[in-house]
């Protein structure tokens, strides 16, 4: 093992007699079998089940607001970061998501008894309790209780859509200033993002003042019908729909491009020598889909025709080196000498998103597992991706960051709370790659051995 004590890897402490009776459950309903029931018992069944999810979200959520006051106690400075992060792993989820599930318990426990009791009797699922949560988040104490008494009688009626209308009218009501600040206050948060999406598109979204997106909106709307119905001289609709246009003209404007001309940036794309240039390895397929990192893959068609075009764009071919069978990252080919950061470039495409579990967040930092500090070395094998906010909260007291072994590259990540976690390097190609058939001769070699 390297980079890494023995105490990492030791198991935590056995839980209390709930968890051993909820793990009990969960055993049960997993060898559950359906065949000796009529469907009516189905259904009903299917009803019970959904009532358990919110018994079971509303027991996480003082279990997890118990953990936050017991942190508050004893380490005040990092309880609120690190509690995110240790509930987002055991919940298998990002740390955002971790920090908002903290908040809503807290809000629950503290201020909305009535919303908890409603999803512990599994008359709501957790999407309700955050959108009342989320809905009265500028208001005070009391005012929040107020819509928690209001809202009691009538939740279980409710989608959680419409509970969230409710509470977001209840909370106008009682305190209007307190939500015309929030929406002021929203106006700071305004970005743009971007998210894969299936069958090779990404969504890009644009999060700003709501008069604003809709008068964009409605002038991309505009400008699209003008080009399908004929009326742009500069541009012609070439069979494309409304729809089509808007987003062509969308990503053009934003990127300053004339019609027609070429993306004038980078994407790197990961791609065998056999599936982009049919040399190679004989044993590999020519449809072995290439991957985008942090996007996902794309199918081998998709991937030489980017290559290849449309218009004079310029395309740049970098050697990777592989492990024997493929599977692992070990090198880069450093003939191109305008870019700087080849071994962060190594850790991205090795990573492809933050190494934290769950988490998949875009790699912002290139981080040493084992501390330099402590002397871990600037390598490979020690360096992991990481979004900032993994990186930071790794520093906090209890946490603990090892490697396990270089190829494939795996990590071990200790929570204060004792809970183990492993982080494995998904193969070069991406997650559900097949190992490469043995070549001819791996084949004899492994015939002699068995005679």
């Amino acid at each position: 093992m390297e980079g890494i004590s023995t105490a990492l890897v030791d198991r935590p402490p056995a839980g209390g007699s709930v968890r051993v009776a909820v793990a009990d459950l969960r055993e049960s309903l997993a060898h559950s079998d359906m065949t000796t029931m009529s469907d009516q018992e189905r259904v009903a069944l299917i009803a019970e089940l959904e009532r358990l999810k919110g018994s079971a979200s509303a027991c996480q959520m003082r279990a997890v607001d118990a953990v936050r006051v017991s942190r508050l106690e004893s380490r005040p400075q990092d309880a609120t970061r690190s509690v995110g992060s240790e509930v987002a792993l055991a919940r298998r989820e990002s740390p955002s998501l971790g920090d908002r599930f903290v908040g809503v318990s807290r809000a629950l426990v503290e201020e909305m008894p009535e919303t908890l009791a409603a999803l512990g009797r599994g008359e709501i699922v957790e999407r309700h309790a955050v959108e009342l949560v989320r809905e009265t988040a500028a208001l005070s104490r009391e005012d929040r209780a107020e819509v928690d008494r209001r809202l009691a009688g009538v939740l279980p009626r409710l989608g959680w859509r419409a509970a969230g209308r409710a509470a977001r009218r209840v909370a106008a009501e009682l305190d209007a200033a307190s939500v015309v600040r929030r929406m002021e206050a929203a106006v700071r948060s305004r970005r743009v993002s971007v998210r894969p999406a299936p069958d090779g598109m990404a969504y890009l979204t644009v999060l700003g003042p709501l008069r604003e997106v809709v008068g964009a909106y409605a002038a991309l709307q505009a400008r699209a019908r003008a080009v399908v119905g004929g009326q742009c001289d500069d541009e012609g609709a070439d069979g494309r729909g409304v729809g089509s246009v808007a987003a062509d003209t969308a990503l053009r404007v934003m990127a300053g491009l004339a019609p027609g001309q070429v993306q004038p940036v980078e994407v790197q794309l990961v791609i065998t020598d056999r599936a982009l240039l049919g040399v190679g390895d004989a044993g590999r397929s020519t449809a072995e889909p290439a991957r985008v990192p942090g996007h996902g893959s794309v199918p081998a068609p998709v991937a030489r025709s980017w290559v290849r075009g449309p218009g004079p764009a310029s395309v740049w071919l970098r050697r990777l080196y592989t492990s024997p069978d493929g599977r692992d990252l070990v090198a880069l080919d450093s003939r191109r000498r305008i870019f700087s950061g080849l071994l962060r470039r190594m850790l991205v495409l090795r990573d492809d998103v933050c190494s934290t579990p769950w988490c998949d967040a875009p790699i912002v930092h290139a981080d040493h597992a084992h501390p330099a500090r402590l002397g871990g070395a600037t390598s490979f094998v020690n360096g992991s991706g990481r979004c900032a906010r993994c990186n930071q909260v790794k520093e906090a007291p209890g946490w603990r960051v090892g490697v396990v072994r270089g190829s494939p590259h795996e990590l071990l990540i200790r929570t204060p709370s004792g809970a183990v976690h492993h982080s494995l390097a998904p193969p070069l190609l991406g997650w559900g790659t097949d190992p490469p058939a043995p070549s001819p001769l791996e084949r004899h070699l492994e015939a002699l051995l068995g005679a």
